[in-house]
């Protein structure tokens, strides 16, 4: 995600695929398509192992869990370009990356549940992991629907939209540049 687009940026790829007749602003939604497919596939596999071997989903629960999915996955990429976008280079996209995937992670609840109304569970509302967590154990523990997790789904939305928009204003093509 992040790392890929500085190294283009690094090695003139970005630079040089503007040459052609793509504007700045297709160019970084490509990157953002390409990045919430890549998280959207990876989650697919794994919902689509967890439907055939475990039984967790009807047909129609399933194909709403992956709705959840899409939106957590366009979610971070934004925040992928947002860490592409400050990076002045790869080592520093992959150090930013992970610091913040283990504290979205260990913030959102993924490994043990956060206490509600605890120091950590309101830290954890900064977390994208918390609104998806949320979504997925109402969809597939609690057998909900899409009407139940309306306001995680909201969140992550927000989030996305509020990312493309911080990203788009951040995201440069060339290092100091356009």
């Amino acid at each position: 995600g992040s790392r890929a687009i500085v190294e283009d940026r690094k090695k003139g790829t970005l630079e040089r695929l503007l040459t052609t007749q793509l504007t700045t602003g297709q160019l970084y939604a490509g990157k953002f398509l390409a990045g919430t497919a890549r998280g959207f596939s990876q989650t697919f596999i794994l919902l689509a192992l967890a439907y055939a071997v475990f039984n967790l989903f009807t047909p129609l629960s399933f194909v709403l869990t992956l709705f959840v999915a899409l939106v957590f996955a366009a979610a971070a990429s934004t925040l992928a370009l947002i860490i592409a976008s400050v990076s002045r280079n790869d080592d520093q996209a992959v150090a930013i990356s992970v610091f913040f995937t283990m504290a979205t992670v260990m913030l959102g609840g993924t490994f043990f549940e956060i206490p509600k109304g605890s120091a950590l569970a309101t830290i954890g509302m900064a977390s994208i992991n918390t609104y998806v967590n949320s979504a997925l154990k109402t969809m597939m523990a609690a057998g909900g629907n899409l009407g139940e997790v309306t306001f995680e789904l909201a969140m992550l939305a927000t989030i996305t939209v509020v990312g493309l928009i911080l990203s788009r204003v951040l995201f440069r093509v060339v290092q100091g540049g356009r």
